[in-house]
């Protein structure tokens, strides 16, 4: 009994107080222009253009909003924390994609071998190239522009 309630007790502690707290996400009301907690919305559907997710602003009252579509439910962790550090980074006025992603590595800190998994995935999976909207560069030379601009200190490329 007392060895199966100390597996339990390490259970719930690794599984809950070691957790990676999820950084906050903020972003400025469109309307109000304060700056306010942005609100993480997850839909079922698909986006049209086939986006993991999308930044975007409650049109009737401009709370900065994120919506994560079906693709994102699928991805790995690692993936999907890369993509909610990203749509973060374009309500704090990252509105290129490679400033995004940038803004995201950073906020990341992720160790190299961090980075290489995330690097790997995109460019295996041609992530970019899977939406209907046409960045200038897909998969490994999006990333390779990423790796140029972001200045992280280790190499990502």
């Amino acid at each position: 009994m007392r060895f199966g309630l100390a597996v339990l007790a390490i259970f719930y502690f690794t599984a809950f107080a070691c957790a990676p707290a999820l950084a906050a996400c903020y972003g400025t009301n469109s309307k109000t222009k304060q700056r306010q907690a942005v609100q993480e919305i997850y839909r079922a559907s698909s986006h049209p253009k086939r986006y993991f997710a999308q930044a975007t602003h409650d049109a009737r009252t401009g709370r900065p909003q994120i919506f994560y579509y079906r693709r994102y439910s699928t991805a790995p962790a690692h993936f999907k924390r890369f993509v909610r550090h990203h749509e973060c980074c374009h309500h704090l006025g990252n509105h290129n994609e490679i400033a995004a992603n940038c803004c995201a590595l950073r906020r990341m800190r992720l160790s190299t071998s961090g980075l290489t998994a995330l690097r790997s995935y995109i460019v295996s999976r041609d992530v970019n190239s899977q939406t209907k909207v046409d960045h200038k560069g897909q998969g490994s030379a999006f990333w390779s522009k990423t790796a140029r601009q972001c200045n992280l200190g280790v190499r990502i490329d």
